[in-house]
């Protein structure tokens, strides 16, 4: 009994000696691979890229980088794949990437609803579905929201940066901003170069046939009022006195060209904030409006300067639809201008 126990006894010790030296060799080759895998790290900009250790099977891992947000450092991929954002579909465009997820009211923006056929709907503006979203395995969230419950409930699923709504207050701010975030700063100038030749094209179209002289209003029709808007919250606002530089009356630069960018006018003072050119939002029950005689006796009005805008299509205001609606709105200032001299 005590032979065969020493025999054992030798046989333990083999094996314990063979163990020890898979360890030491095993540390010393991963202490080997993490010398020679460790990223470095670089500043560029508002942002910090830090290259990620490889895999087991031997191949680079994605890098990530530092992206110094207005709320906060976030640890972001350094070339997002899978890109979900409840809002900023058009600047992602502009810099040639495509989200996999958006919110449908942007995925239904017409001037640029051809190219996200395909991106999946996250749900509406306040109704977002947090499971569609974890179904899409995004690598990087986008979103302007300021709900802090809702912003920790995205970060729980990927990456989240958070641009709230009027951190940028011009579409060249606004798609380097984007360029910087993405690592995508050649492509966002390469847009901005096409956005201001487009532009550019369309202003000339407008003085062609306008005196600098002629002013211009944004208004929209209720049921019992009007609203007036300025140049930052949509209705074309954006196109017609950012891009086309177009002329506001005083009243309008006064009162609804800083903090506050609409109010409600009733309809006996609807003179006061009409230009000698308005352009009428209006929705599919109130097209060719024709109002009451207040309406009718407008100079615009009497002059055939009025151009009807359909709701849907002109409360869009990101690049993108600046960037049509400039064109358009040339188009339709154009056009008018010819019928009139007839």
């Amino acid at each position: 009994m005590f032979a065969v126990n020493k025999r054992f006894s030798g046989l333990l010790l083999m094996l314990a000696i063979i163990m020890i030296l898979s360890a030491c060799s095993s540390r010393a080759g991963s202490s080997s691979a993490e010398q020679t895998g460790a990223g470095t790290e670089t500043t560029n900009g508002s942002t910090e890229t830090t290259a990620a250790a490889s895999n087991d099977s031997g191949t680079s891992g994605n890098a990530t980088r530092i992206y110094k947000s207005l709320s906060g450092d976030v640890e972001i991929p350094a070339e997002p794949k899978r890109i979900v954002t409840d809002m900023y579909v058009s600047d992602l465009l502009a810099l040639g990437l495509k989200p996999v997820g958006a919110v449908k009211y942007y995925l239904d923006n017409p001037f640029y609803a051809d190219q996200v056929a395909d991106v999946e709907n996250i749900g509406d503006r306040g109704a977002v579905s947090l499971e569609r979203i974890i179904a899409l395995n995004p690598d990087l969230i986008i979103t302007p929201s300021t709900d802090a419950e809702e912003i920790e409930k995205y970060k729980k699923i990927a990456p989240t940066v958070v641009i709230p709504y009027g951190t940028f207050t011009n579409v060249h701010d606004e798609i380097r901003g984007f360029g910087e975030l993405l690592n995508k700063s050649e492509e966002a100038e390469a847009w901005l170069k096409s956005y201001d030749e487009s532009i550019e094209a369309s202003r000339a179209k407008v003085k062609a046939v306008i005196k600098p002289e002629e002013t211009f209003s944004i208004l929209e029709v209720s049921d019992k009022s009007y609203y007036g808007y300025g140049d930052n919250f949509g209705r074309g606002g954006q196109a017609v006195y950012r891009a086309l530089e177009l002329a506001p009356l005083e009243i309008t630069k006064k009162e609804l060209m800083g903090d506050t960018q609409w109010k409600e006018i009733s309809r006996e003072i609807i003179g006061d904030y009409a230009g000698d050119h308005i352009f009428l939002t209006v929705s599919e029950g109130n097209a060719n409006y024709q109002g009451d005689s207040i309406w009718q006796n407008l100079p615009a009005v009497k002059n055939n300067q009025v151009y009807e805008l359909q709701e849907d299509r002109y409360w869009y205001f990101d690049p993108i639809a600046i960037q049509g609606q400039a064109a358009e709105f040339a188009d339709m200032i154009v056009e008018r201008a010819q019928q009139n001299r007839k």
